[in-house]
């Protein structure tokens, strides 16, 4: 009888054998042994693992938020020690739910205007726009928090403020001050998603 309790005891002891998002008994990375045998981060692999699976759920890109967590977990994999495991964690769930479970990569344009805008793991997006009036042509490039569907940027320096607006394939961009793009020059407008891949940007 004793022997019994023990034996059941000793399996209450042990860690999963599975984490949310992989096999413990495949584990070969030093991230994935991490989180195999540290209860916090298997707490958070599983936080992931059920946020990932709805965003995927109800994503209308789903390639793109493939790709997206295919590079988080590249980074991830990179760490060597338990604090930037968890950091990598943070900031993914941080997305996903900053995000609205949403995708918002990908290229806008309009008549006379472009928009290329990259989701984060941080929950920010990283933005570029350009925009034309006439013979005179603007540009503004930044990056702004974003929740939700929704992310803001302000300059005051350069006398900008943007409000972006995502919706399923349209984003609306609306502009308050000159931005520094030039005499009767505005990003602000509807533009429609041309591609979900992430764009290029020139630094």
């Amino acid at each position: 009888m004793r022997t019994a309790i023990w034996l059941v005891f000793c399996l209450f002891l042990m860690p999963s054998a599975r984490a949310a998002t992989f096999d413990c008994n495949k584990a070969s990375s030093f991230a994935e042994k991490a989180i195999c045998s540290d209860s916090r981060l298997t707490a958070m692999d599983d936080e992931l693992g059920r946020l990932y699976k709805a965003a995927l759920a109800s994503a209308s890109e789903k390639e793109a938020l493939k790709t997206e967590q295919k590079a988080w977990l590249a980074s991830r994999d990179q760490c060597q020690d338990s604090n930037c495991i968890m950091k990598a964690y943070a900031d993914r769930i941080a997305a996903l739910k900053g995000a609205g479970n949403s995708v918002v990569t990908g290229t806008y344009t309009m008549k006379g205007g472009e928009v290329r805008v990259q989701q984060t793991n941080d929950g920010q997006i990283k933005f570029f726009v350009s925009a034309t009036h006439q013979t005179n042509v603007g540009e503004v490039s930044g990056e702004a928090p974003l929740s939700g569907d929704a992310a803001n940027y302000a300059d005051r320096d350069n006398d900008c403020a943007l409000a972006f607006k995502f919706a399923g394939e349209k984003l609306v961009v609306s502009q308050d001050g000159s931005c520094g793009m030039g005499l009767n020059v505005s990003g602000a407008g509807t533009y429609k998603r041309m591609s979900s891949a992430a764009p290029k940007f020139d630094e």
